[in-house]
Order: C-alpha cells, then structure tokens, then sequence
C-alpha cells in the first residue's frame, strides 16, 4: 500500500509512509504536487503513476483550516487516483472537520458532518479511518466501511512513561464527555470526578460551576477531552481545579484546533501543560503544548489492508 498526502498534514503522512515501511517494505510515498491556478481553484497533479496503477492507496488528510479547501482537495486527489488506475483507495481523516456539526439544534440546520460522509461515501474510496469524534455514531453517516479509532492508548502509554499516574485522578470538562472519561479511568485505574460546565449558546463563553465525584487537592488532575476549540475549556477548567487544591492540572485531547488564539488562552491560563495527537499541524506551538504521534496508530489499522 502506498500512501500519498494531501497539504493539511504531510508531516504525519511522511512519518506513517516510515512505520509502515517496517511491516512493508515496498510501501512509498506519492508525489503529489497541489497548488492553485491564478482564479483560485485547486489544481492536483499526481505525478508518480507508477505507485498508484494497479495499486492500494491511502490518502491521509485532515479537514482542518482551511476546512474547505482541503475537503476539496481531498475530492480531487481520490478523482485523480481513480483516473490513474488505482486498485483500490482508502482514506485516514485525523481530523474530521465539520463533525461537531452533527444533528440539528434549531429548524433550518444543516447536518454537515452527514453532508461530509456523504461526499467520501459517492467517491471512490473504499474504507475510511476516523479518529476520536466527538459523537461516534458519526461513521453510521458513511455507507461505506467506517473504523472509528481512538488515541487513548497513546494518552495512556504517555501517562505511564512519564510516571504521571501516581496521586492522580483523571476529569472529565464536562457532563457530555463523562462516558469518555469514565473509560480512561478504567484503563488507567484512577478515580474519576466530574466539573459541572456550562456554555453560552450565543457567546461561547464557559464556565466552570463545580467539581463532582471526590477532591482533587494535593493530587494530579488528568483532564481527557477529545478536542481542544478555543481553549476556554482548557482554561476554565485550570482554574478551578486548581483553586479546588490541585497540585497539577494537565489537559489531554485528541485533537488541537486552537481558534481565536487559543495557544495563548492555554499559555496565560493555570493549566501545567497540554498534550494532544499531531491529527492537526500546528504552525506554532504553545509553551505548555506537546504532541503525540498518531503514526502507530494508523499503521496498526491499515496493516488488515496491505
């Protein structure tokens, strides 16, 4: 299987072409050249024919900014292997943008993450790879074969390499990602406490009433989330862990969007330290932001399809 990159991610996509390489050898990474003509559209040239006739493919791309575009893009690299031969195409989307975007909260709505699957499941491709949605009845959008994976086990191996399980208790930001919470807790044999969070609708402002379920104070809190918008969350969050006694609060979430300067939301605020995938490019990281790499992961899932 070889793997060809669209422009969201290329990084993550040159650092699975490597793990994989290690349980195929043959596997390679195809040279796509991607740009704009003078009017704006995108224009993809996939230029090593030779990888793709005949051949498995997967594309990585993430959905994140620029959303559109790379959405786009993404159409047109799958159109572009199709027409080149292509045996067989499967796609990794780290991020899947417009997923939080996933049923109807006022008449007139849009459902755009079921608009998103759509789109992937009339093209031509055969499976997808999605990774920690935010509702995970998402892949019931796609008719075609849909894996929903999770980093937990990357959070979890950090956690123990580190040694940051000691005195800890892992908290969930709020009532929604309670379930998802409760699970890391498990693995990870820790209590489990609750904030009690609200957000204004029409401001997005959060904030963060109690906390739930035991006390935090000398202890560290693990916070799990699966993504990080703003970073209000992140810091409200801090706050009042920290005022509750916490001796260390860090954050750890799948996905890192970081809208309307969040690095520095998360950087001014009491947080000790923030841990997401590399499912999104990050142009500059924040002072208290470090990356797991998802390239394990993804290359575990596609060995079934070598």
């Amino acid at each position: 299987m070889n793997i060809i990159s669209g422009s969201s991610n290329p990084k993550l996509a040159q650092d699975l072409v490597k793990t994989l390489q290690a349980k195929d050898p043959h596997t390679q990474l195809i040279d796509c050249e991607i740009d704009k003509f003078n009017n704006d559209e995108k224009r993809i040239y996939v230029r090593d024919e030779e990888k793709v006739r005949g051949q498995k493919v997967c594309i990585i791309q993430s959905f994140s900014k620029p959303v559109d575009e790379n959405i786009i893009e993404t159409l047109l690299i799958i159109d572009a292997l199709e027409r080149l031969g292509a045996k067989e195409v499967s796609i990794i989307i780290p991020w899947m943008g417009y997923s939080l975007q996933d049923k109807v909260f006022r008449e007139g709505e849009a459902i755009a993450a079921k608009v998103i699957a759509d789109l992937i499941s009339n093209s031509f491709v055969s499976r997808v790879f999605l990774l920690d949605l935010h509702n995970p009845s998402i892949p019931g959008f796609f008719s075609i074969p849909t894996y929903h994976l999770s980093a937990s086990k990357l959070f979890i191996d950090y956690l123990q390499k580190n040694n940051y399980l000691e005195d800890s208790v892992v908290v969930s930001p709020d009532f929604g990602g309670l379930k998802r919470a409760r699970a890391f807790a498990k693995a990870l044999n820790l209590p489990l406490l609750n904030i009690d969070k609200s957000r204004d609708i029409k401001t997005g402002v959060v904030t963060a009433h109690s906390l739930h379920g035991g006390e935090v104070k000398g202890k560290n809190a693990i916070i799990f989330d699966d993504v990080i918008v703003s970073g209000s969350t992140v810091a409200k969050s801090a706050s009042l862990l920290k005022k509750e006694g916490a001796k260390k609060v860090i954050f750890m979430a799948t996905h890192g969007i970081f809208c309307n300067d969040g690095l520095n939301v998360i950087d001014q605020s009491e947080i000790d330290q923030v841990i997401t995938s590399d499912s999104i490019a990050q142009k500059e990281n924040g002072q208290k932001l470090e990356h797991i790499s998802l390239a394990s992961l993804f290359t575990n899932s596609l060995t079934d399809w070598i």
